[in-house]
């Protein structure tokens, strides 16, 4: 039997299995050949086929019957644009990176430097700066193409520029995001109030993972601090980010862990349902703003997915428009009155947007509730931004699919009353087609915004936004639902199922479900009892359990509360501010004043075993959290952990080396900016040694982490670590325990920090407990900043540090 081989058409190499070749695809992004000598290749071939091509005719004919490209004065040049949006939809998708403007490496040091190694193969974005919108900074690729971190030698990438943006990445300078993708969280800042001083936001992201809004957001918190003081300082604002999904939220916290994070909270609950968190003075969190990109069919990113063409279908838009509405109604019950709230998705799909929106706002009111508020024109008229669609059609679910004739169905409904009856059962429901009786809300359909990938404009994928304001005070409103007459088989009753309880008056015993031992509780009116019930002690009224009241349907007085033995009182996350005795000890061992006002707000999470101390913003220290709210991911920035305090005792006045358990990574640069004891500024050469040193001890473990680091760096560190350990020829700590070491690295009028934690040992040694990821991130970074720049530039390095030069040069 012979065994099928298979050839990548690009480079000519061969695998004898699928997964192999696959996996080679992937990495490097070339194309397929086969080669069977079965004379199987036929179906080799179709998967060939499935994987170049790029394309569907169901989708092109679907939106060209939708017009969503409206920008033109005839249907001829509208259909002429939709075509070259199609071919532009069908090509690769150029690499996007947003500048972190508030990471702890600096945004403007960041930019410099890759504009330095980069040279002219990066081209640089911009949006924003107008009309007192924040700027933000974005630099692609000129090509379409995707960096790899394969060594293949026929891989077409540059290695240093791929190295260096991959760790600035890790360092949280830069992230990975799509152009459209930075769109909503700028129109949602943008659309606000221009009057930044003394202002509060308080934000939401009902679906925030993998978090690059969020991130985004984030930064744009920061913002407020460039009239103020340093824009590393924790803003006086509010950002909870929510995911549905556990690992994807958990996931969004750990890449929050390299930015300034104080005003984030991360909770993890279905966005349908987002909980009404209570601020301490017992009045449930109203917020200013609320991003809304929920989960969409996502036809809109088939530059970067080529799987969208195989896999497009409408029933997928239409499974999702009820989720959608769902998590649209619930942000606008999140906002205060004049809140802003921006719903977006990467579907081109009105099902999926207009639709959304329109029906929501009917159901809440109409126009007179919410109101969809127009974008910003310097926004609409740079990326020629499509308008809303005031009116579309809704296909049947086997729309593009062949029938038993083999005749494709492109069947579509202009009204609901068009609708056959069998389609009328929940795959297709009157929220899908446009408010007709609503005038205002048609015309206001269009400051919605579709942007899609046009020539000269934006070379990105397809995105939908729109941004809602809530008007009015009170709650929302709600359509009245019609009745649906129940069928014969739901009328009947199950004589094995237990009999529902019904209110009645008089002497009439109720009847009850009987436990299973056979016993029945009884009130004193001789009424029959189960679970939940209670009786009140006032008027003896039987109040059923189902009905979850905490009053007496009979009085109005308040349900007893039951006390038990077992009952444990719930403490607060956050407590009370951190006496003395808990924060002045860990603050005088950095030497840094009980006075500085970016420790105001630290809280201490108590645990079993340890204490950790957490920095936070003002407004998420007012929030009433319980600890056991299971909800609950991370809040603001984890600062270190130390041994719980034995009941009866007190704080230490100066704490052991061994007090601090773990100093966190994320807390690091912050400590660097404000620490005056066991804190250490050396050379960007020193500093370069001693990371070498530390990632070489660091590789002859065998872990996951350090397997990552192998295949992602590609320094000779055996050059780099010189002789002897790196800490003798600096003045460091005498005293066992933890310290610091930092660099700075000066760049046009600009300035990069970056710095890691030690642990000095009883026997004097020394040992780097920085993550190994992070250290290695650091090291391409430093040594492409000592490439890119002269001796001179380090010399002026040192000088800015007060640091004595000849110590690190052969001076001549």
């Amino acid at each position: 039997m012979s065994t099928k081989v298979m050839d990548c058409a690009t480079c000519g190499q061969s695998f004898s299995s699928r997964n192999q070749l696959f996996k080679h695809l992937k990495e490097l992004g070339h194309g397929v050949q086969t080669v069977d000598g079965n004379n199987n290749s036929a179906a080799d071939n179709a998967d060939k086929a499935s994987i170049t091509e790029r394309g569907n005719e169901a989708y092109y004919k679907y939106y060209l019957q939708q017009k969503i490209i409206n920008t033109e004065d005839t249907d001829a040049a509208n259909e002429q644009l939709w075509k070259d949006v199609y071919d532009n939809l069908r090509s690769p998708l150029p690499i996007t990176y947003r500048i972190q403007e508030s990471s702890w490496v600096g945004g403007d040091f960041s930019a410099n430097l890759l504009s330095l190694v980069a040279k002219d193969e990066l081209q640089n974005w911009s949006m924003g700066g107008e009309d007192g919108a924040p700027k933000i900074r974005i630099t692609m690729t000129k090509e379409c193409h995707h960096f790899n971190r394969s060594r293949n030698e026929n891989s077409n990438r540059d290695n240093k520029l791929s190295s260096i943006l991959h760790a600035l990445q890790e360092l949280g300078a830069t992230y990975r995001q799509e152009l459209v993708s930075a769109i909503p969280p700028l129109v949602l800042w943008s659309c606000g109030s221009n009057d930044k001083d003394e202002r509060k936001e308080f934000i939401v992201d009902l679906c925030a993972a993998p978090g690059s809004k969020s991130l985004q957001l984030l930064d744009l918190l920061h913002s407020m601090n460039e009239k103020g003081g340093d824009a590393n300082d924790i803003p006086n604002g509010l950002l909870v980010v929510n995911d549905s999904d556990r690992h994807r939220i958990i996931t969004l916290c750990q890449r929050s862990r390299r930015v300034p994070r104080g005003p984030m909270l991360a909770i993890n609950m279905d966005a349908r349902y987002f909980p009404g968190i209570r601020r301490k003075s017992g009045y449930k969190q109203k917020y200013d703003k609320v991003l809304a990109d929920v989960p969409c069919s996502g036809d809109g990113t088939s530059r970067k997915n080529k799987n969208v063409w195989n896999e497009w279908s409408i029933p997928q838009a239409m499974s999702l428009h009820k989720l959608q509405r769902k998590i649209l109604r619930r942000g606008l019950e999140l906002l205060r009155p004049g809140g802003l709230i921006v719903y977006s998705t990467c579907s081109l799909n009105p099902l999926e947007n207009e639709a959304v929106v329109s029906s929501v706002i009917d159901d809440v009111g109409g126009t007179d509730k919410v109101k969809i508020v127009p974008l910003p024109p310097w926004l609409t008229t740079k990326f020629k931004a499509m308008k809303g669609l005031s009116t579309w059609l809704v296909p049947t679910s086997k729309y593009g699919k062949a029938n038993k004739e083999e005749d494709v169905a492109f069947d579509m409904y202009e009204c609901y009353a068009d609708v056959p009856a069998k389609l009328k059962s929940g795959k297709i429901t009157p929220s899908m087609f446009p408010v007709v009786s609503d005038l205002e809300l048609k015309s206001q359909l269009q400051h919605c915004a579709r942007f899609v990938p046009l020539k000269d404009s934006i070379d990105s994928g397809g995105f939908f936004v729109a941004c809602l304001i809530r008007l009015k005070v009170g709650e929302l409103g709600e359509k009245p639902k019609t009745d649906k007459k129940k069928s014969d088989d739901e009328t009947k009753t199950d004589v094995n199922e237990p009999v529902k309880r019904a209110r009645v008056s008089g002497d009439t015993q109720i009847q009850s479900c009987i436990e299973k031992d056979g016993s029945k509780a009884v009130s004193p009116t001789n009424e029959l009892l189960r679970e939940g019930d209670w009786i009140c002690e006032v008027c003896d009224k039987l109040n059923f359990g189902r009905r979850d009241s905490r009053t007496c349907i009979g009085c109005k007085k308040r349900k007893p509360k039951i006390d038990t033995e077992e009952k444990v009182k719930r403490q607060p996350l956050l407590k009370a501010p951190c006496n003395k005795n808990e924060l002045d000890p860990f603050l005088d061992f950095f030497g840094i004043s009980s006075s500085n006002s970016a420790f105001q707000n630290v809280r201490i999470i108590h645990r079993k075993r340890e204490r950790t101390f957490v920095l936070v913003s003002a407004p998420v220290a007012a929030l009433s959290i319980s600890e056991q709210w299971g909800a609950f991911r991370e809040a603001g920035i984890s600062l270190i952990t130390m041994p719980t305090i034995p009941s009866g005792e007190e704080e230490s006045e100066n704490p052991k080396h061994t007090d601090i358990t773990t100093l966190f990574d994320e807390a690091v640069p912050l400590l660097a900016l404000h620490a005056k004891k066991r804190h250490i500024n050396i050379s960007t050469i020193s500093f370069q040694k001693a990371l070498a040193q530390s990632i070489f001890e660091d590789l002859k473990k065998e872990t996951a982490e350090t397997e990552r680091i192998k295949t992602t760096i590609d320094i000779p560190l055996t050059p780099l670590c010189g002789n002897g350990p790196w800490y003798e020829s600096h003045e460091i700590a005498t005293e066992p325990g933890v310290f610091i070491v930092s660099c700075a690295c000066p760049l046009k009028g600009d300035v990069g920090r970056f710095s890691f934690w030690c642990r000095r040992h009883t026997d004097g040694s020394v040992t780097t407990e920085t993550s190994s990821r992070v250290l290695a991130a650091m090291l391409v970074v430093v040594h492409t900043y000592l490439e890119v720049t002269p001796a001179e530039g380090e010399r002026n390095n040192l000088k800015w540090m007060g640091v004595d030069d000849t110590q690190f040069f052969n001076v001549d």
